[in-house]
């Protein structure tokens, strides 16, 4: 947190910005508040500190409803664009406020009514967190706002980076301890969430790289990437190690066979690349009397626990964020595995419809990058995020990487970017251009679309 300076006059600056991006999102450009919030959505950290202002907790609140006045004050065309997305967005939110109230039903917990209620408060930044998918594809209408945003994100990761270097730059990596390991600006995220950002964003960079025409863009986004690779090998995250790995395939299938040889390379001389206590951490996995090590046996047990749970209740679950309250093992509040944690809370019924949010979120991405558009930074973000949910969809096998704005607000950002950008696709391959002198010669006859 230091490491920014965001002491004193720093954050009562960041405070002011809020104020003034605020304002301007009403009554000048909606675009204008997103533009402050999306480097501050992965500072956690930062935004932490804002808290001892007046309403400094509310600031991610308080930007979008700006936008969204914004939005209804300033817009010429309906706020909500058209997207495989959309209804499976709304359709989970619906079913975790449900989920809300049956928690407090069934397990003597307080109702669900405002957000002092700790279980709502929770809800409530949950599906905010979904929400920024519509303010995002409302807000970021055309290609030169996405590519303001993009490079919002990418002096926002090179931050990121730069203070964990700063944080854990000079430890000693000769053999690995608990203790090497950071959760640098994400903070409540912690280690393994940082690891799932890093995985996530290093694939997402390097796919965008890929695209890029100009010399000095491509190798602008390979240097990020570069930057997000140093930083995931030293948060000692397992799940975003093969995350990581998981993406790179992805890219090598459906972009260029150069990612398949990148894959190919890391996975035999990975071991005289990274650091002792990496190879250490990686290879504890199993101990030497072939059971395994303390932190993946947890897992297990937490695992096999969860399924009991799901067992007594398993199509409509306990309730949305009850499993925290149960005290099931330990001191653990998460079944370190997402998909098992909405199964325990939210059923069967929950499960699916998760599944389906994930589906359309792929299905929205595919669509996008495989548009015959002229725009090539629509085709770039398509295949980014095809690439990118595989990583996330992958993380969140080894705990909750999802809940955190902190680690996939950038995600929800970029989905609906991926929206918007599906839809001015769509609209510039609908239109029939009919040439002047077809038009002179037959005006009553209509043009087939086939042939233009």
């Amino acid at each position: 947190m230091h490491h920014f300076g965001l002491v004193g006059d720093t954050a009562l600056i960041l405070y002011i910005g809020a104020i003034v991006a605020f304002l301007l999102s009403i009554v000048w450009k909606p675009e204008v508040g997103l533009y402050y919030l999306i480097p501050l959505l992965p500072m956690q950290t930062v935004r932490y500190r804002l808290h001892d202002l007046p309403l400094g907790e509310k600031l991610v609140d308080f930007i979008l409803l700006g936008v969204l006045i914004g939005l209804l004050l300033h817009a010429k065309r309906p706020i909500f664009v058209a997207s495989p997305l959309n209804k499976a967005i709304l359709i989970f939110c619906v079913i975790t406020y449900v989920g809300l109230w049956e928690g407090s039903l069934f397990h003597d917990m307080p109702p669900p009514l405002w957000y002092t209620d700790a279980r709502f408060s929770d809800w409530k930044n949950y599906v905010e967190m979904l929400l920024i998918f519509f303010v995002a594809a409302a807000a970021l209408r055309t290609p030169k706002h996405m590519t303001i945003a993009i490079a919002l994100m990418c002096i926002s990761v090179l931050l990121v980076n730069r203070s964990y270097h700063s944080t854990i730059g000079d430890r000693d990596f000769s053999h690995f301890s608990y203790e090497l390991r950071d959760a640098g600006t994400l903070g409540f995220a912690g280690e393994n969430g940082m690891g799932a950002f890093q995985s996530q964003f290093a694939v997402f960079f390097l796919a965008l790289g890929s695209f890029a025409k100009k010399k000095y863009v491509r190798w602008g986004l390979y240097g990020i990437a570069l930057t997000c690779i140093y930083c995931l090998v030293l948060t000692f995250s397992r799940g975003g190690y093969f995350g990581f790995l998981l993406g790179i395939l992805v890219l090598g299938l459906i972009k260029e066979r150069k990612f398949l040889i990148m894959l190919a390379i890391l996975l035999f001389s990975w071991q005289a690349i990274v650091p002792h206590a990496v190879q250490e951490r990686v290879f504890m996995t199993y101990e030497e009397e072939g059971g395994l090590d303390s932190s993946a046996q947890e897992r297990v047990d937490l695992w096999q626990d969860a399924l009991q749970v799901i067992g007594q209740n398993p199509v409509l679950g306990t309730g949305f964020d009850t499993y925290k309250f149960m005290g099931r093992v330990g001191p653990y509040q998460d079944t370190h595995n997402y998909y098992l944690k909405v199964f325990l809370e939210l059923g069967l019924v929950g499960l699916l419809l998760f599944f389906w949010l994930i589906a359309s979120a792929f299905r929205l991405s595919w669509r996008l990058f495989r548009c015959p558009g002229d725009d090539p930074l629509l085709t770039a973000l398509g295949c980014a995020l095809v690439a990118t949910l595989s990583c996330t969809v992958l993380v969140n096998l080894f705990g909750d990487r999802w809940s955190y704005l902190q680690v996939n607000g950038f995600l929800w950002v970029l989905l609906g970017m991926a929206a918007r950008g599906l839809w001015l696709c769509t609209e510039e391959v609908g239109k029939v251009e009919v040439p002047s002198q077809i038009r002179r010669s037959s005006p009553r006859i209509p043009l087939p679309v086939s042939q233009a």
